[in-house]
């Protein structure tokens, strides 16, 4: 199956590349696309089922022998990547337009990185996916050559490099010791200095491409960058690999040092909280989501700190309990953030923008689209018969263990992690109903843009319409069937915690964070419980009224006391975001201005002054990180370009210094 999905991915590129105007030929490569991800999903559900499946690819020229393997865990992130992918794809594929052949390809060439990487048993084969996958990145965010969007893409080329060269000196730490380039190879002492920089460098490698904090500056760029319907496989099916290699690499490693547990721990909380901050007052919807993919890979890999510790601290069930909760948060964050992505396409291509401010009543004009928004969000939000309710859940559960370990450093990182971890998934809650409660269900803007004729039959395209209502019945169905669920991520955590994990079901229908009587959910009462309980206060509330209940008196709202204010304008965006400016102020160094302009006479009295309030919020990382690191860098590097004098005798002056050099260091050494 996996040799299958490869050769359909070949000939969706094949057939979408050359013939990007013709749409005929795009649903073919879409249609290739499609049946290469669910190849996939085949082929993961049948490792997941304990059919082990291996494609050999044979000596890779003296680099070992290699293969693309399916076991269980590998089983488990091909169904959630793959799956995702494929109403992903349906939806991209209602799409239309003169270059969205090429759009397909590399989305094809996405799909099968993802896979590859997935798969691999060998060192190289796997770079040789991260590589694949670090171009499709860029041909994705590229793909508009615009000048915002070329530096965007920019940014992630060199992200993707960085990490590719992490996990490259990572692996050869690795192999050095065990002089295989297999990754299921022996482990090694992880408290060596070898193993430590090997651990540290592979767990780097990966939280580049989720997007952790301070390594998070291409993320919302990126994905604001790309075409709207390839967003949702971006943020969806092909970050998930970067989890994906986390978990494979506390498998192969085992226990991992002090310091590393502390630092994964920090920097998931951190990472939460500073994306969550971004998002709650960013006024670009398509950015927002983006911030919000930052917060949730602090949440997932909370969770995989918790795992880290148990491992550090050898107790197998709280590592059971942080590998549930991370992965039960990286089902909800596939789900529901390709149905943001994929709704937000439709919004963006009918109304031509994402400002906020701009946008109003969606669910109203396009209603497939609309549902899309608002599910995802209450799911990202983490509210009840959502996906996101338990899996929230579990991450807190599994963060409040940390009275079973004796080291006090990890005791104090777990609680401050977890205190990090409340606080964002309560500003979540806030961020979101800024989304659905203004852009989904809010009123027409004023200055809001036309509906473009061609957006409304994208969002009434059968295709659109398949993906959506797949990811909708993803994020709901699952919250429903919950303890299912948690049998399937057990099933696929066999390789690194055996049947440990199955102990999240306490008994039918309730779950547990794997410890007993510890505390107990159950998503899958509540779907029955909440509905009838709406049910049975409407009913009640009927009968005593005594008169119809859907009769509704409208009186003109009050607005403003301030004269000249108009009262149609009512609660902005920008107007809800501002308390969170100044709570969050210590993070986002909120910075607030006033100005005064020139009158003008048609809107003002004669003499009165036009006062402009201006807000900024700033990314730290970028602004006094990377800024002054590229600023340096490129001194360095017109300090270095005068070596360049085009004279050959300098040339071999610089060669004799460097010969001598290395010899210099080779006798000291020797």
């Amino acid at each position: 199956m996996i040799g299958a999905g490869l050769v359909l991915a070949v000939l969706a590129v094949i057939a979408g590349w050359p013939a990007a105007n013709r749409r005929p030929a795009q649903l073919v490569a879409a249609a290739a696309l499609i049946g290469a991800a669910v190849c996939f999903v085949i082929a993961g559900a049948r490792g997941l089922a304990g059919h082990d499946g291996r494609l050999g690819l044979g000596d890779l020229g003296g680099l070992g022998a290699a293969a693309l393997h399916v076991d269980a865990l590998s089983g488990l992130f091909l169904v959630i990547a793959c799956g995702v992918a494929v109403p992903g794809v349906c939806a991209a594929a209602a799409f239309t337009g003169v270059r969205q052949g090429r759009l397909i390809a590399a989305l094809a060439l996405t799909v099968a990185a993802v896979a590859v990487i997935i798969t691999a048993d060998n060192l190289f084969v796997l770079l040789f996916g991260w590589e694949a996958l670090t171009i499709a990145f860029y041909l994705l965010t590229a793909f508009d050559r615009t000048v915002g969007r070329a530096r965007a893409s920019l940014v992630t080329v060199v992200f993707g490099k960085a990490s590719g060269a992490a996990l490259l000196f990572g692996g050869l730490l690795l192999a050095a010791q065990t002089h295989t380039f297999a990754l299921s190879a022996a482990r090694i002492d992880s408290h060596s200095a070898v193993g430590q920089a090997a651990y540290a460098l592979l767990l780097g490698g990966f939280a580049v491409k989720v997007g952790l904090v301070p390594l998070h500056v291409w993320l919302p760029r990126g994905y604001a960058a790309a075409p709207g319907p390839a967003r949702a496989v971006m943020a969806g099916a092909a970050v998930n690999v970067g989890f994906y290699g986390a978990w494979r690499t506390l498998q192969i490693l085992g226990p991992p040092p002090l310091w590393l547990v502390c630092a994964v721990l920090l920097l998931a909380g951190l990472s939460g909280i500073f994306g969550i901050a971004q998002a709650a007052v960013h006024p670009d919807l398509t950015v927002l989501i983006g911030w919000s993919s930052v917060e949730n890979a602090g949440l997932i890999l909370a969770g995989f700190g918790a795992a880290l510790v148990g491992a550090a601290a050898n107790n197998p069930l709280l590592t059971a309990a942080g590998l549930v909760a991370g992965t039960a948060q990286v089902i909800t964050h596939a789900m529901a953030k390709s149905l943001l992505f994929t709704a937000t396409s439709v919004i963006t291509t009918t109304t031509g923008t994402s400002d906020l401010d701009q946008l109003g009543g969606i669910v109203r004009r396009l209603p497939w689209a609309g549902t899309g928004l608002v599910i995802g969000s209450l799911t990202l939000a983490g509210l009840p018969l959502t996906a996101g309710f338990a899996s929230e859940w579990f991450i807190l559960e599994s963060l409040m263990q940390q009275f079973r370990v004796g080291s006090l450093a990890m005791q104090l990182c777990t609680a401050v992690a977890g205190v990090l971890v409340a606080l964002t998934v309560g500003v979540a809650g806030v961020t979101f109903v800024r989304i659905v409660a203004l852009t989904a269900f809010g009123p027409p803007r004023i200055g809001e843009p036309a509906f473009d004729p061609v957006g409304i039959r994208i969002d009434r395209n059968p295709l659109l319409r398949t993906g959506i209502g797949l990811l909708i019945v993803g994020c709901l169905g699952v919250a429903a069937l919950a303890p299912l669920q948690i049998r399937v991520i057990a099933r696929g955590l066999t390789p690194i915690v055996g049947d440990r994990a199955r102990g999240a079901n306490a008994q039918p229908w309730v779950l547990q964070p794997v410890f007993s009587e510890f505390s107990a959910l159950s998503p899958s009462w509540l779907w029955i419980v909440l509905p009838a309980m709406a049910i049975g206060i409407a009913v009640v509330a009927s009968l005593l009224a005594g008169r119809r209940l859907d009769i509704v008196r409208e009186v003109p709202p009050w607005s403003s006391a301030s004269p000249g204010v108009h009262r149609g304008v009512g609660y902005t965006s920008f107007g809800y975001a501002n308390p969170m400016r100044n709570v969050l102020g210590n993070v986002l160094l909120t910075r607030t201005e006033v100005r005064g302009a020139p009158h003008e006479p048609s809107t003002q009295t004669s003499g009165a002054p036009v006062l402009t309030y201006r807000v900024e919020v700033v990314e730290i990382f970028d602004r006094y990180l990377y800024r002054p690191a590229v600023a340096t860098l490129m001194a360095v590097a017109r300090l270095a370009k005068r070596l360049q004098s085009g004279r050959l005798d300098a040339y071999m002056a610089y060669m004799l210094i460097a010969v001598i050099a290395v010899l210099a260091v080779v006798i000291a050494a020797s």
